[in-house]
């Protein structure tokens, strides 16, 4: 991880802190203690995401569950951050769906949702460029930047295609054939909503799409 990668996951972890959810490491921060650590078991060595979020992911009525999420981290200054983080999001995916382990102080713990973030995620979008759009530019039932709704709606189509192939080649573990090890988890992009701020907005693969992040307490 490049030092300026390691500078956005400790902004990121600040600005969620600060709504009030509960943030914890890959590993250990000395300077950071409390907010504790994860481990992915099941998995080579170093393939995990750079953060674990704990909070309520809702919508209207619905609760997702799980109370879980995984997050990966990118700069967002380049299109290759952005390319990064895709795959590594659908890499973390495909791993959950064949059974790796995510534990926080040797506990097994449900991931309601794998996403991505940049450094520009508390403004809205994925990318650097986008500052420079107006969010209504994308036409529908919400407001969103054209980058991070495109690479939402690719991560949505791409899961379902692992999924799918997954059940086309009898590659299914317990998740997919019922076998009670848990739902697979959603994915998507993690921004604050455009529209209000204060709120963080997840355009997750469920229905009806977005979703909202708050503190479980």
């Amino acid at each position: 991880m490049s030092r300026r990668e390691r500078d956005v996951v400790l902004e990121i972890a600040a600005w969620l802190e600060d709504k009030g959810l509960t943030v914890l490491h890959e590993r250990r921060l000395p300077s950071r203690p409390e907010r504790g650590s994860f481990t992915v078991t099941g998995v080579e060595q170093g393939r995990r995401p750079d953060l674990v979020v704990r909070g309520r992911v809702t919508r209207e009525d619905r609760v997702l569950p799980g109370g879980f999420l995984a997050v990966e981290v990118k700069p967002g200054y380049n299109h290759r951050d952005i390319l990064d983080g895709f795959d590594a999001v659908l890499g973390y995916f495909l791993d959950y769906a064949c059974g790796a382990r995510y534990e926080i102080d040797g506990e097994k713990i449900e991931i309601s949702a794998i996403v991505l973030v940049t450094a520009f995620g508390n403004k809205g979008y994925l990318f650097q460029a986008e500052g420079k759009f107006d969010p209504k530019v994308v036409k529908g039932p919400w407001d969103a930047y054209p980058m991070t709704f495109t690479v939402a709606r690719l991560l949505w189509r791409q899961r379902d295609n692992i999924v799918r192939r997954l059940r086309e080649t009898l590659l299914l573990p317990g998740r997919i054939a019922g076998g009670g090890i848990g739902p697979l988890p959603e994915v998507g992009v993690m921004v604050a909503d455009p529209r209000m701020p204060e709120k963080i907005l997840l355009m997750l693969s469920a229905r009806p799409y977005h979703w909202y992040l708050e503190p479980d307490h």
